[in-house]
């Protein structure tokens, strides 16, 4: 057996693998795009996996969550692209999910807290139900984040 002899015939079997590989590759991007996942993603999940949460981190992902919600307000108000605003508030709750991934226990159960009122303001704005207004108050109010020196007097 040489290992180096290139006048055995396993170079079509090389060629047929390689291409068997690159078509399941495709056929797995396909399916990765179709369920709503881009590249920037993906890539954002790689990086922090297995990182736990920085506080900074947190706080940084809830106020920004804010003031993207805070910006929707008057539509919502005005019953106005709330189509649009269902899929602004999807985005968000997928960002807040990677970003709490990896939280201690205690963070994790105010991420579901949040996540299960983000859940039920969609379900509003797909409906047009009059309530999501006074839904999204509410989120605005528990996304307001505290000084750390607020928080359960720590520090």
């Amino acid at each position: 057996m040489a290992w180096g002899n290139k006048k055995s015939g396993g170079n079509g079997v090389a060629w047929l693998a390689l291409l068997l590989a690159i078509a399941a590759l495709l056929l797995a991007w396909s399916a990765y795009k179709r369920t709503g996942g881009e590249l920037r993603d993906l890539w954002g999940d790689v990086r922090s996996e297995g990182r736990p949460v920085a506080e900074a981190d947190w706080r940084a992902d809830l106020a920004a969550a804010r003031d993207r919600l805070l910006s929707h307000r008057p539509e919502v108000a005005g019953e106005r692209n709330l189509q649009q605003v269902r899929e602004d508030v999807a985005e968000i709750r997928a960002d807040l999910e990677r970003t709490y991934r990896n939280a201690d226990a205690g963070v994790r159960e105010q991420w579901r807290e949040l996540d299960a009122e983000l859940e039920r303001l969609q379900g509003q704005l797909k409906d047009g139900s009059s309530k999501a207004v006074d839904t999204l108050d509410s989120l605005l109010a528990k996304l307001r984040v505290r000084p750390v020196e607020e928080e359960d007097g720590r520090r």
